[in-house]
């Protein structure tokens, strides 16, 4: 029988390509046997990829084999020797290989020593670069560090958005996005709605257009400010709704909680480490809290809507039929909507031909304006009951979530008197807890007796000083907030006792001005979590009412669930709740009255207000301002900075736009935003000199909006925060 040719038969073309068999330096000799034996080169000494460790030899019948450990088989590990067929010249044969039983130690295990090697030099070199860090560290004990500035972008120098101060005589909408702005005031001017009617259809559209910031699948809180001698209702049970809460004589300034609760099977340890975990809390359907958003503008509208519901919602489910891609919903894109791209829900409205959307697409949402459709037509009860709440339940629990039917028909929005107190002759009507409204007036009333208006406002370094240590003692005040119903603890004396009682006179007594403090100083019991995804908008009507309105589905795209068939993006409220069993970063454990519970709203740092000038002998109250903001902890801070510049003087855009800084205890780290113009640098040498950590990041970043609405001598002022591209509108 012949034999059929080896593999391992010699050939020319093996020659050409194997140095093995055929090195340019090789020499060939042979052996007793008459076998040949192929000697090579010895490699140079810097070339140490060809010598042991990286190289070993295996020898079989005096030929040296000679390959890389990536070559060597597991099979050839495992396997003390082995066969292999050899030919040489055409005969066949078989030759035992020897393989563990001769090779040195050096050679065995001198890879993973090299690889120790390596590893304890990146260890060395990371200890070395990461020394300033662990020295900023040492003030938190043993708490692990925390970047400077999280994420936040380093100042770029590049030119700011525009921004625009709106004029008007009769009404303005100052929202986050020109479209939505104008469809408000077409409500105002064109059907003579009030500013609830405008307000329903303002927050509609920015829950379209900017699904990332909010939506009906969210929730939050509004003021509506509802004038003197005024009835635009044409149902008496809506009326006596509104006397119900609003004592004779007193001003109908009214507050609406609409956040979302926990739904009823949610477990205080739910997202603990050894459950579901904090992730839980953020993405898929365990994440999404009972959404409450068309409950609170429904209320809203009983209380002060003049038009037809249908009348203010179709707008909106028209508008879903198509539109063009905005410049902050093509970034937001960008950044965080990768993740549309794995799933055929999200890809067919934002990735339709493949890639992501970008400025100037068309880009539609048919399901969801049906969905609208059928809210327009049959109330916001729509949502809550029937085909709707059923979907929604469905794509909820199919993403592994606990609510249940009995959760949307449960929900009901709070509405009571807005919370208020004077701050330089105004008075200012807020939401209450579980909002950081009370936060916002204890904060102004804190700061009054500075003067800072009148001694350079926020360009005098010390008043910047003052008004950090202010926001310190603000932020350990507001790791007590929590939802007041009793049965979740929350002390309601306690929380008055900051806009009303001595808290503000006692604070404001432990400012120094020449230094900072420790952590505990500041009174920052526990752990708070921090909002995102936020949206603001402010309304003034032709009869002097106001809407101030607040939404969220919290993170950007909320828990990232959209219901197929109806469109509907859902919150991720769950993550504003707190964790047990484990301190944060700095040491500070999660806040007992903030952990889930049935029914529970969350901590949310939103504070919607209204500012009045308050009645005289000679004339009645009317609106100085209407403001609110976005952008989770940063939101109060970022209020009252507005109102201060807005009191020294500036326009209500000049007020908006100027650089801002912020600081909330931990990290102990000032951030000052940065423009096209440069750091302020006497400012920055001048709040280290008292003791002010600082981190600089780019203003064009949009981490915090305002938008505002201000009355002045009869005119109306409008302005939208540039910083998330908004533009006020006003006729």
């Amino acid at each position: 029988m012949s034999s059929s040719p080896s593999p391992f038969r010699r050939s020319e073309e093996i020659g050409e390509t194997n140095p093995l068999l055929n090195g340019a330096e090789a020499e060939e000799d042979e052996d007793e046997s008459g076998r040949p034996l192929v000697q090579r080169q010895i490699s140079p000494a810097w070339q140490f990829w060809n010598h042991p460790p990286f190289k070993k030899q295996v020898r079989f019948n005096n030929i040296t084999d000679t390959r890389s450990f990536s070559q060597i088989t597991d099979e050839d590990e495992q396997d003390g020797e082995s066969i292999l067929p050899i030919s040489n010249g055409g005969g066949n044969g078989q030759v035992k290989i020897h393989k563990h039983h001769h090779r040195p130690l050096y050679q065995r295990y001198g890879q993973w020593a090299m690889y120790l090697i390596l590893i304890f030099v990146g260890i060395v070199i990371g200890a070395i670069f990461s020394r300033e860090l662990w020295r900023r560290n040492d003030k938190l004990d043993d708490g692990p560090m925390v970047p400077p500035v999280w994420t936040l972008p380093p100042p770029t120098g590049l030119p700011r958005n525009e921004a625009y101060l709106i004029q008007a005589s009769n009404g303005a909408v100052a929202s986050e996005d020109k479209t939505c702005s104008e469809l408000g005031l077409s409500i105002l001017r064109d059907k003579n709605g009030s500013a609830v009617d405008a307000a329903i259809t303002t927050t509609l559209c920015i829950g379209l257009l900017n699904a990332f910031s909010s939506g009906i699948g969210g929730g939050g809180f509004m003021v509506i400010r509802i004038p003197e001698n005024h009835n635009h209702t044409s149902s008496s049970a809506s009326s006596d709704l509104v006397d119900e809460l609003i004592d004779k004589g007193e001003e109908k300034v009214i507050a609406i909680d609409f956040r979302e609760t926990s739904p009823a099977k949610s477990e205080k340890e739910m997202y603990g480490e050894k459950r579901a975990g904090r992730v839980a809390a953020q993405v898929g359907g365990l994440a999404v809290g009972v959404p409450g958003e068309l409950r609170g503008l429904e209320l809203a509208h009983q209380m002060y809507g003049k038009l037809p519901w249908e009348e203010v919602v179709m707008p909106v489910a028209k508008l879903a039929r198509g539109w063009k891609v905005s410049r902050e919903l093509a970034r937001r894109l960008r950044v965080f909507g990768q993740f549309m791209l794995s799933s055929p829900t999200w890809s067919a409205v934002y990735a339709p031909r493949g890639p992501l959307l970008v400025e100037g697409d068309f880009v539609q949402r048919i399901n969801y304006g049906k969905t609208l459709e059928i809210i327009a037509r049959e109330g916001a009860q729509a949502f809550y009951h029937g085909d709707i709440a059923e979907s929604s339940i469905k794509t909820i629990g199919s993403a592994g979530g606990i609510m249940g039917l009995d959760d949307l028909k449960g929900y009901k929005a709070r509405a009571y008197p807005a919370i208020h107190s004077r701050f330089m002759g105004k008075e200012v009507y807020t939401t209450d807890v579980p909002s950081s409204g009370g936060i916002l007036l204890a904060f102004l009333r804190l700061l009054e007796p500075f003067n800072i208006p009148l001694t350079g406002g926020l360009k005098n370094p010390l008043n910047v000083h003052r008004m950090l240590e202010g926001m310190k003692f603000a932020f350990g005040a507001r790791s007590e907030i929590t939802d007041p119903a009793p049965q979740f603890g929350g002390n309601l004396t306690r929380f008055k006792e900051f806009y009303e009682g001595g808290w503000a006179d006692e604070k404001r007594g432990m400012i120094d001005d020449n230094k900072t403090h420790p952590i505990e100083y500041y009174g920052l019991q526990h752990d708070t979590p921090i909002d995102h995804g936020t949206t603001h908008l402010s309304v003034l009507d032709q009869w002097g009412g106001g809407a101030s309105v607040t939404s969220t589905v919290n993170l950007i795209w909320g828990s990232h669930l959209m219901d197929p068939k109806t469109g509907i993006i859902f919150n991720d409220e769950q993550d504003d709740f707190a964790v047990p069993g484990a301190a944060d970063a700095f040491g500070l454990w999660p806040s007992p009255w903030n952990y889930p519970q049935p029914g529970k709203r969350p901590l949310s740092s939103t504070s919607a207000s209204i500012l009045l000038t308050p009645r005289t002998s000679d004339s009645p109250s009317s609106i100085y301002a209407i403001i609110g903001g976005s952008g989770g902890s940063r939101i109060f801070p970022s209020i009252l900075q507005v109102l201060l510049n807005l009191f020294s003087g500036m326009d209500i855009s000049e007020s908006i736009e100027a650089y801002r800084v912020h600081n909330q205890i931990v990290p102990p780290l000032t951030t000052v935003e940065v423009g096209p113009d440069g750091s302020p640098e006497e400012l920055i040498r001048d709040l280290e000199s008292r003791g002010q950590e600082i981190g600089e990041f780019d203003v064009n970043i949009g981490i915090s909006e305002v938008q505002a609405i201000v009355v002045d001598n009869g005119t109306i002022w409008a302005a939208s925060d540039s910083r998330k591209n908004g533009v006020a509108a006003g006729y």
